[in-house]
């Protein structure tokens, strides 16, 4: 019996040494250094993204590595929210298990136009870092980088401007761009000929779809004729102006109608922004870049006031262009003032600060940009 309880003792030890050797252990977290986020801009500034940049590098972002007190696999969660949201709506830039991303100007409009924030409204916005090694662990986040920014809208097709009084001639495959405004609307500022024709097509190659007029026609509005298709009848041409001169030309096709108006040589600043103030026989006077594509490089100040842009220096307060109210004052399209009886469009308004400024204009576009300097 002694020994049945000596060998039951042997093996009851030899279970429990066995047992010991297949017991693991689960690593223990023990929270250490966030990772630390490096980014290629100063925080706090604000970008004006535009489609023609969309390839390059906005952002460089590099971060450390992060500590959870083992050896472990970590993701690193690049996440972008409203400033002041604490990330509690967060979006996934990307994640990697690498210590570093770039993004760039187009993945980020194209990022923020898929969560539906406006085109043009300047956004506050905050970025971090999350290092992250289970959904069963908190995460260590890392300082915020904040910046404020204004997206763009991706560009619809133009239409295309030709004829024996444009540049283009009547070759259907060197035609000039006229770009969308809004729902059925296009302008092109464009150097026309004098006692010339012109018309408008929709693709480049083809000669429908067309746009020309009828016979009511005049040089500076009238009825736009659409042609669908080259079986149809060929409509006449829209004349150009008498006098040889770069012109503003805009069309709306939906409600079939066509205005031009002349672009002067030399366009005038004033505004309670600028050092003239509001004289308008004392403008500030732009450079002339190209067809409809203006510069100028003022001081600005704030708490006087936007500006507005004059076509003469006579002391007449029209023509002239403004804002369409929805701009802000780094960018924003044009309203146009033909004469004292039309309405008066809205200021463009005042820098956030004041400084040096550089000032574009492009008629074609119909926008103003301004930029720091």
């Amino acid at each position: 019996m002694k020994k049945i309880n000596y060998i039951l003792s042997i093996l009851a030890a030899l279970l429990v040494f066995v047992s010991c050797e297949n017991e693991t252990f689960d690593p223990v977290i023990n929270y250490g250094n966030s990772p630390v986020l490096t980014a290629s801009e100063t925080s706090g500034g604000t970008y004006l993204l535009t489609e023609e940049e969309a390839d390059d590098v906005l952002f460089s972002f590099d971060w450390t590595e992060a500590d959870f007190g083992f050896q472990a696999a970590i993701s690193y969660l690049l996440k972008i929210d409203d400033a002041g949201n604490d990330f509690a709506n967060s979006t996934i830039i990307v994640s990697s298990a690498e210590l570093g991303y770039d993004i760039t100007v187009g993945e980020l409009n194209s990022l923020l136009t898929s969560m539906e924030y406006p085109t043009g409204v300047e956004t506050p916005l905050e970025i971090r870092v999350e290092a992250s090694v289970s959904d069963y662990a908190n995460a260590l986040p890392s300082e915020t980088f904040s910046f404020n920014v204004i997206t763009y809208s991706i560009k619809l097709p133009p239409l295309y401007l030709l004829g024996d009084a444009t540049d283009a001639g009547w070759d259907n495959n060197t035609t000039l761009e006229a770009p969308y405004m809004s729902s059925g609307k296009y302008g092109i500022a464009a150097h026309l000929q004098a006692d010339k024709y012109y018309k408008f097509i929709q693709t480049q190659g083809q000669w429908a779809p067309m746009w020309g007029t009828d016979d009511a026609a005049t040089t500076t509005s009238g009825n736009l004729v659409y042609r669908p298709t080259e079986d149809d009848t060929d409509p006449p041409s829209i004349p150009s102006p008498s006098v040889e001169g770069d012109y503003r030309i805009d069309v709306d096709i939906t409600n079939l109608t066509y205005s031009v108006y002349p672009i002067p040589d030399v366009i005038y600043l004033v505004g309670g922004a600028t050092t003239v103030g509001w004289d308008p026989a004392n403008g500030i006077a732009f450079t002339k870049d190209g067809v409809g594509k203006y510069s100028l490089v003022t001081d600005l100040s704030v708490g006087n006031g936007g500006m507005k842009i004059m076509a003469t220096n006579s002391g007449a307060w029209a023509p002239q262009w403004g804002s369409d109210g929805n701009g802000n004052s780094l960018l924003g399209k044009l309203a146009y003032r033909s004469g004292d009886a039309d309405p008066d469009p809205a200021e463009i308004p005042e820098p956030a600060s004041a400084g040096t400024y550089k000032i574009e204009i492009d008629f074609s576009e119909y926008t103003y940009k301004i930029t720091a300097q």
